[in-house]
């Protein structure tokens, strides 16, 4: 891996969309293979750049990251570097999506075959949806092409992190909940944001807390190709923001990442040409699991890890409820609140879409009614579709391709709420109640006591094992 970390004064300024001849027609079966070209970042100023192509069509991809006043020291500089290796081959899925080509071919630098292997993972079960969506084999395995290293270099020490924990916070529920669990042990987190959006700066002005921020720049021509037939489809952001936040962590001093993917995210969608397609797959078990080892080779001295993977996404929801009461009038779990678009973007909640439809139902029995209809400001089980609730609750083929929960934490949930004094007598929850019934799906004690019920969490570092016990104790059921 490279040791490199000046942006070169000769390098090429980035191409226009129209320099680069775009045809008018892409055709992604006519794409031999995708390049790993370079990567370069300036530790002095932040900037990075991130160079992909596929055959002769070039990509760059610009970032700009927080650099420390007092710049980075040798150690830190040198786990920098390694971690950008990572966020440069997981970025490049972004364009290699556009074609999907069967080789892949990494120009620059040199990798353990492990680091490899990673990335293969990250291909394959990363664009699980996005080959459901294309219709195409259900795991992409590309032949890769790389310069070999036969020995992984030895793990970086001395970085002598102090800050404490560095939180990625995407503006909903789970990351308010982890915030405040090392709040609550007298911790004092920085924030970290991978592009930010108004609802997230709501979240973070709510918190009190200091923050940085990497803004994420892909290259226009992504939008061009996408209006001119190329693939399109769903890639593993969480691991793209993992690896940006790690580099902001090594380069500041943090001495841990903590990321807030609950236990729900490894339950899958639809099952396609019998594989299971998980829409969260990059917030699965699995992911963290592969995630952590590569950071691990790295440097011991860096903890990347979710907080929240012992918990359901219904336990998680308690915790908001009954913690988190400060980020009420900020919080949003909408991706209409972080479209690009700004012409499109919601202000909170659009009301209509799956994630509006899991949240409502998540915090309808652990909120009280009043408070929900402030937050949401309507009954989404009346004005929302109630086909969306059918698929959340596992009566439609497949749950949607949505960062919602599992089918059976929906159902305890319904399960819930008709035993709810507050919601006696709602005509849509009886209706869906009987249709959960017919099903033969209706949730027992043991399903309810299992949501509640923290899970093994082998990954969490010691230092912060206690922390979710300690809020859940704390919290006023």
């Amino acid at each position: 891996m490279t040791d490199t970390h000046q942006l070169p004064a000769q390098l090429p300024a980035q191409l226009s969309a129209d320099d680069r001849r775009i045809p008018d027609r892409f055709e992604p079966s006519k794409v031999e293979a995708f390049r790993y070209v370079s990567r370069f970042v300036d530790l002095g100023t932040g900037h990075a750049e991130l160079r992909y192509a596929l055959d002769g069509l070039e990509f760059v991809e610009r970032l700009a990251f927080p650099v420390p006043a007092a710049g980075v020291t040798p150690a830190r500089a040198a786990v920098t570097m390694r971690l950008l290796d990572h966020l440069w081959l997981v970025a490049g899925l972004s364009y290699y999506k556009l074609a999907a080509p069967p080789a892949v071919k990494v120009e620059a630098g040199e990798f353990h075959r492990d680091d490899i292997d990673l990335h293969r993972l990250l291909l394959r079960r990363g664009l699980g949806e996005f080959c459901f969506v294309n219709g195409l084999e259900p795991e992409l395995t590309p032949s890769y092409e790389f310069s070999e290293l036969s020995l992984h270099p030895a793990p970086v020490t001395s970085l002598h992190g102090d800050r404490g924990p560095l939180v990625p916070v995407g503006g909903g529920k789970d990351s308010c909940v982890t915030i405040e669990a090392l709040r609550n042990e007298g911790m004092r987190p920085t924030l970290i944001t991978v592009r930010r959006f108004p609802i997230i700066a709501d979240v973070i002005a709510a918190s009190g807390l200091e923050d940085l921020h990497v803004e994420r720049t892909l290259d226009p021509a992504v939008r061009i190709l996408n209006q001119r037939g190329a693939l399109n489809g769903h890639v593993p952001a969480t691991a793209i923001v993992s690896f940006a936040a790690l580099m902001v962590a090594a380069m500041h001093g943090f001495d841990s990442v903590v990321m807030s993917n609950e236990r729900s995210a490894s339950e899958g969608n639809v099952t396609y040409r019998n594989v299971d397609i998980n829409h969260q797959w990059s917030k699965s078990d699995e992911a963290e699991s592969a995630i952590a080892a590569a950071v691990g080779r790295i440097t011991t001295e860096l903890a990347w890890f979710s907080l929240l993977r012992p918990l359901s996404e219904l336990h998680i929801s308690r915790l908001f409820a009954d913690r988190c009461a400060r980020y009420f009038d900020s919080f949003s779990s909408c991706n209409r609140s972080q479209v690009i678009d700004g012409s499109q973007r919601v202000g909170r909640w659009c009301g209509r879409c799956p994630k509006c439809q899991f949240v409502y139902l998540a915090l309808a029995p652990v909120m009280p009614r009043g408070q929900l209809a402030a937050v949401f400001g309507e009954d989404l089980f009346v004005t929302s579709p109630v086909a969306g609730f059918w698929s959340l609750l596992g009566l439609a083929d497949w749950k949607p391709f949505e960062c919602v929960g599992e089918s059976l934490e929906c159902r305890v949930a319904l399960s819930m709420l008709i035993d709810a004094p507050a919601w006696a007598g709602h005509g849509v929850l009886t209706a869906l109640a009987a249709e959960v019934r017919s099903a033969g799906r209706w949730p027992d004690g043991h399903d309810v006591a299992d949501v509640f019920t923290p899970g093994p969490a082998p990954a969490i570092p010691t230092p912060y094992a206690h922390v979710l016990k300690t809020l859940d104790t704390g919290a006023a059921h």
